[in-house]
């Protein structure tokens, strides 16, 4: 063998262990905050047609400035999505389903999945 297939062949396994050592690197760890008392936390994915339902009930409702609201956009923000599954995590009674958006839980630790639950929800405050 030449020197140059000798030193393609280097080359590629230096790459392939370069990259096999970037890949097989743990995860920076996420600070999941905690929830705060007399907060609702709010979680939506941009693009989601349920969520800009519970959107627009809250733009034209009236008692919005009444509660503390937190929102979290997820399906572009991995921070976020993390804070949902560990929110969603903590539900003592699950929602039926799967977790998915939008999601809602309360100061009360109460989870709700989907629109009309969120809309239901917030009408009777």
């Amino acid at each position: 063998m030449n020197k140059f297939g000798i030193i393609i062949i280097v080359a590629t396994v230096l790459i392939l262990g370069g990259g096999a050592y970037l890949l097989a690197k743990p995860a920076k760890p996420i600070d999941i905050p905690q929830g705060e008392a007399n907060v609702y936390e709010y979680f939506w994915g941009n693009g989601c047609p349920h969520c800009e339902v519970v959107q627009d009930f809250l733009d034209s409702w009236d008692k919005k400035d009444t509660i503390n609201l937190k929102k979290y956009e997820v399906w572009y923000d991995k921070t976020n999505a993390k804070i949902m599954e560990a929110r969603y995590n903590s539900c003592s009674k699950k929602p039926q389903g799967q977790m998915s958006v939008p999601f809602l839980i309360t100061p009360k630790g109460e989870c709700l999945v989907g629109d009309e639950p969120i809309i239901e929800l917030f009408k009777s405050l």
